[in-house]
């Protein structure tokens, strides 16, 4: 069964809205286990026509358990866990893995920044060079 993210409708009571997800993530490769108990992901984004429900948020995320696709690295999958909310919620998104890897326990942070695909190429050229600029990059 594919998993579906799926949206909470904005309701639109305030200025805005800005989420930030944070879940557990812990043995989704089968062959060593990572990431670790203790690992997690953060996913931020402006609330716009929705947010995201987080029934479907999780067990989206757990369908990446063991590979999904032509998915088969972890970040590859927060890659992928990125660009998926980016384009169903159609705003930017920013995802920070903090992850606990074997062998000898590692600590590493992956930041993936996605755009949604409808967005038009002038726009994604644009936004990723604010933030090349804001990261230092350019």
């Amino acid at each position: 069964m594919v998993e579906k993210l799926k949206l909470q409708p904005n309701e639109n009571r305030c200025a805005f809205t800005e989420h930030e997800h944070m879940l557990t993530v812990n043995g989704f490769c089968p062959v060593s286990a990572n990431p670790l108990p203790g690992s997690r992901l953060s996913i931020f984004y402006k609330g716009d026509k929705g947010f995201l429900e987080v029934a479907s948020l999780r067990s989206f995320l757990d369908s990446y358990r063991g590979g999904k696709g032509e998915v088969r690295s972890m970040e590859g999958m927060l890659q992928d866990v990125a660009q998926s909310c980016a384009d169903v919620l159609e705003v930017d998104v920013k995802l920070v893995g903090d992850l606990i890897i074997a062998p000898g326990q590692q600590f590493m942070k992956v930041t993936c920044y996605a755009f949604p695909e409808a967005m038009p190429k002038v726009q994604r050229n644009a936004a990723e060079s604010v933030l090349q600029i804001r990261s230092g990059n350019l």
